[in-house]
């Protein structure tokens, strides 16, 4: 499950990052008009990417443990604030939407990697 969810980081935000960066048209109505803020959200998009993406590289080299000390560390961050922008924005935006089935991917692994401890 914990490469699941770190992969699951991976595609989305590689496909997001590089819609922001590029200032894709559905961007400006997902996450507003360019800005300090957004450009802001966007490199914290990125580092959790790369955090993902380092921990799934670790696992295929044998460290299977950096992975898990990631997530255990990275998804109930995103889980809370995932979950904080329902709250914020409201369940009509598609970033939001998208959050909530991200919270439940890693909610369930969470529950799966804390079971098997």
């Amino acid at each position: 499950m914990v490469y699941i969810s770190h992969a699951a980081n991976v595609l989305i935000l590689i496909a997001v990052c590089t819609a922001m960066w590029r200032a894709d048209a559905g961007m400006e109505i997902a996450f507003g008009p360019d800005s300090p803020a957004r450009r802001i959200l966007a490199c914290v998009y990125f580092a959790i990417l790369l955090a993902s993406l380092y921990a799934l590289i670790r696992a295929g080299f044998g460290a299977p443990q950096i992975a898990v000390q990631i997530a255990m560390v990275l998804f109930p961050f995103q889980i809370t604030y995932k979950l904080a922008t329902a709250f914020a924005v409201g369940i009509d935006n598609p970033v939001v939407v998208t959050n909530l089935a991200v919270v439940a991917l890693h909610t369930v692994t969470l529950i799966v990697m804390l079971r098997s401890t």
